[in-house]
């Protein structure tokens, strides 16, 4: 299942987590059993449009493969903590199949974050899980990192024009 993969991938990087968001699960179960395997405080939201908490308020957001999009990922980048990470499985785009390529993940998440794992499971599951992409993405340190400004300015940013 989706999920597994994604409490799998969770476990590697953050032992304890304190606060989660998942966003798009319709079924009460799959929040409940974040709850239960990960520990800590977690939220539930129905969609990523616009989402109804402040900045810097999880450790944690995983995402249901169909609400995935460079909103969800903009609107994750804001409620995350500086090393919080976003967590998504989506389906792998081969031949006719609808999903996503590794090229069209990096493009939808780039702007905010690192990606640090893409899984696809082993070739003797694919018929039993499909081909899916498991991504663990985090959150990109240089926005908030305090250390880096000198005389009141980035020394980079892909925001400045350059002159």
């Amino acid at each position: 299942m989706k999920v597994d993969s994604i409490i799998r991938e969770m476990a590697l990087r953050f032992p304890k987590i304190r606060s989660g968001l998942d966003v798009g699960f319709m079924d009460p179960e799959v929040s409940e059993q974040f709850r239960r395997v990960r520990g800590g405080v977690w939220m539930t939201v129905d969609k990523a449009d616009e989402l109804p908490y402040d900045d810097a308020q999880f450790d944690v957001v995983v995402a249901n493969g169909e609400v995935v999009s460079q909103v969800l990922a903009r609107e994750a980048n804001r409620v995350l903590r500086p090393e919080g990470c976003l967590f998504f499985t989506v389906s792998e785009k081969t031949g006719k199949q609808h999903g996503y390529t590794p090229a069209e993940i990096y493009k939808m998440v780039r702007e905010g974050f690192d990606i640090i794992a893409l899984k696809r499971p082993k070739w003797w599951c694919f018929g039993l899980c499909g081909r899916t992409i498991t991504v663990c993405a985090r959150k990109k340190a240089w926005r908030e990192h305090k250390g880096f400004i000198r005389g009141g300015s980035l020394p980079f940013t892909p925001f400045r024009s350059r002159s």
